[in-house]
């Protein structure tokens, strides 16, 4: 697959990544995207107006070389969605961003992610839930990298705890890697690339930070973690936004309860309320709702190995590779529904899977 022909996709104005990867199925290269006749592609469902003027193919790719210079000189990575660098957590889902741009080292599989978000308005009692959370998984000496958006308030604090804690920390941006919003957070970003972190975005340089980018940083945010903590948040606000696609896409949403007369604590008090977030005192509650191992716990999956049936553990083994939905999950065992429910039941009492939205089991 041509990465130049990869990035000049996202250069075309009204192809966005779900019709950029219709296109590259049905052409089988971004590249053969290109060597198409543009009436033929005008006539593509629903996206056809984006290939409307003559010089839209030619300036795209154009537009990728500046691209693919300024990330050599600048050592910046290009992943494709395609390539095996890019974060299998963001990769399985369907939105997923085509071209990620990374600056700094971090491997971005590697070991657990654990995303930090909430207000930018952070309070004195959002600040030491942040300082205490990521002390806390510092303490637990397990492989956990702490991701945020390098925002004010509760972004910033997550990035500077992980610091002062040397955890690694990935910080999502809503704009090209040729600049850092907020300019005030120029210094946090370089200690984050310093300390082995890295700074990741879909955007390409020149592209400025206008809100509805926000947004879109926030599926990132959700899709590359393996769970997300909102620590405060109003009754609307972007870390909302991120705990909702964190549950669109799956993964394990936790928040901090708070006084309910606080302005910062509405958002997190309705998710607990909505059941679209597990309430949590402190890390330790994340530890043992993910399974998670560290220095004073075996992980929540090894708990009761002597207890389960051969059933039991074929259907574990399998939850243990992915997350599956019930349906599925009864054709791949060859367990009648009412039964197999009966098991996860059981199984979920004894905390060695957990029940997801959607009918969905994992362990």
């Amino acid at each position: 697959m041509s990465l130049l022909h990869t990035i000049a996709l996202t250069f075309i104005k009204g192809v966005g990544p779900i019709s950029a990867k219709m296109l590259m199925a049905k052409y089988k290269d971004s590249e053969n995207i290109f060597k198409e006749r543009l009436d033929i592609l005008a006539k593509t469902p629903k996206i056809g107006n984006a290939f409307s003027g003559n010089r839209v193919l030619s300036d795209a790719l154009a537009r990728a070389e500046e691209e693919m210079n300024f990330a050599r000189k600048n050592n910046i990575r290009i992943y494709s969605y395609l390539d095996k660098e890019y974060p299998y957590r963001l990769q399985e889902c369907e939105d997923a961003p085509i071209i990620l741009y990374q600056y700094g080292s971090r491997n971005l599989n590697e070991g657990h992610v654990l995303a930090v978000v909430g207000t930018r308005n952070i309070t004195p009692y959002g600040r030491e839930l942040t300082s205490n959370l990521v002390s806390q998984t510092a303490g637990f000496r397990s492989n956990v990298a702490i991701v945020s958006g390098l925002a004010y308030g509760v972004d910033g604090a997550a990035h500077r705890a992980a610091l002062k804690e040397n955890i690694p920390t990935i910080a999502v941006v809503a704009h090209g890697l040729d600049r850092v919003y907020p300019a005030q957070h120029k210094g946090l970003a370089a200690s984050i690339v310093q300390q082995g972190g890295a700074i990741i975005t879909e955007y390409p340089s020149k592209t400025n930070p206008d809100a509805p980018n926000f947004v879109q940083r926030n599926r990132i945010i959700a899709g590359i973690s393996d769970a997300v903590v909102v620590v405060e948040s109003a009754e609307k606000g972007g870390a909302l936004l991120t705990a909702d696609a964190a549950n669109s896409y799956n993964r394990d949403v936790f928040a901090f309860a708070g006084r309910t007369d606080d302005v910062f604590s509405v958002g997190c008090n309705n998710l607990i309320k909505s059941f679209r977030a597990q309430m949590i005192t402190c890390a330790d509650d994340i530890f043992l709702s993910m399974g998670w191992s560290h220095s004073c716990q075996k992980p929540q999956t090894e708990l009761f190995p002597e207890e389960l049936t051969a059933e039991e553990g074929d259907i574990v083994a399998i939850l243990r590779k992915k997350p599956t939905e019930v349906n599925e999950l009864s054709r791949m065992v060859d367990i009648p529904i009412q039964k197999l429910i009966s098991t996860l039941i059981l199984l979920e009492f004894k905390g060695v899977v957990k029940a997801l939205p959607g009918n969905i089991y994992k362990a």
